[in-house]
């Protein structure tokens, strides 16, 4: 059997990731099986380059990744990015509002081509980077960021506050920015025309793979538009309720080899 025509897109923390931001031999091992097959395999993944960068030297993946929530397509072969979307400056005055409305309790991200600044630091956010998968940073002021080109923020709050945070960052308008849920204590300001989904479509236009035969398996509500462009979707057991009820199937848990299980589902019911 051939797989060449067939493309595996997956997201990694609560999917390809366990628990402890570490990757099964079980998975491992299924996504050789499915590239010595021909199949076609990348990550979509919320996360940064400085934080993925361990990710991409396990897997070693040939085609271009999705990073920043769909904010960036990254080339892990040549080391440089596709393409990328930008905050515009009209919204970047939120970041200055959230931070008077929450206080100290709201940590801050500010991710640009050049690097990861933390603009507020919490115990969230240095979990988040000086967890399994250390990642490099600096710390900013806001006003030294405002120049660069911003490629998604990242705000760390308790989970109490997420739906106010979203309301409150709504009720400014339209300003060229969307508002996603990506983990129990995060929350993000992306571009408004960037997203998994047109990302993966961007993909697709680019590698001349087709989305009827692509499969995606994600967790959170970030996944969800990649999920729908995808002719099957999968989500791990421990998946969002939300994103359960959107998918087209539910396999075992991101514990129990989640993608692995999506693999061998793949060679029993191709696309």
């Amino acid at each position: 059997m051939s797989l060449s025509d067939v493309l595996l897109v997956t997201d990694c923390d609560g999917t390809l990731l366990r628990n402890d931001k570490t990757i099964s031999r079980k998975d491992l091992d299924a996504i050789a099986r499915f590239r010595e097959m021909g199949g076609n395999f990348t990550i979509a993944t919320g996360r940064s380059l400085p934080t993925v960068s361990s990710i991409l030297e396990t897997l070693r993946p040939e085609l271009p990744v999705i990073l920043y929530n769909g904010s960036m397509l990254y080339d892990p072969v040549k080391k440089e990015p596709v393409w990328t979307a930008e905050i515009p400056h009209a919204a970047r005055f939120l970041v200055e509002k959230a931070m008077e409305r929450y206080g100290e309790e709201l940590g801050v991200e500010v991710l640009t081509p050049e690097g990861l600044h933390v603009i507020r630091f919490t115990p969230v956010i240095d979990e988040h980077l000086n967890g399994p998968l250390k990642a490099e940073y600096r710390l900013a002021g806001l006003s030294e960021v405002l120049p660069l080109r911003w490629l998604k923020v990242m705000f760390a709050l308790p989970e109490a506050e997420m739906e106010d945070l979203k309301a409150f960052l709504l009720g400014f308008g339209e300003l060229g920015a969307r508002y996603v849920r990506s983990e129990k204590l995060y929350f993000e300001v992306l571009p408004a025309h960037a997203s998994k989904g047109a990302a993966l479509r961007m993909l697709c236009g680019r590698t001349g793979l087709s989305l009827e035969k692509t499969a995606a398996v994600g967790d959170c509500d970030n996944d969800l538009e990649m999920l729908l462009e995808a002719a099957r979707s999968y989500a791990p057991a421990n998946a969002y309720p939300s994103v359960r009820q959107r998918a087209d199937r539910v396999t075992v848990s991101n514990e129990e080899g989640a993608v692995a299980a999506v693999i061998e589902e793949l060679l029993r019911s191709p696309l």
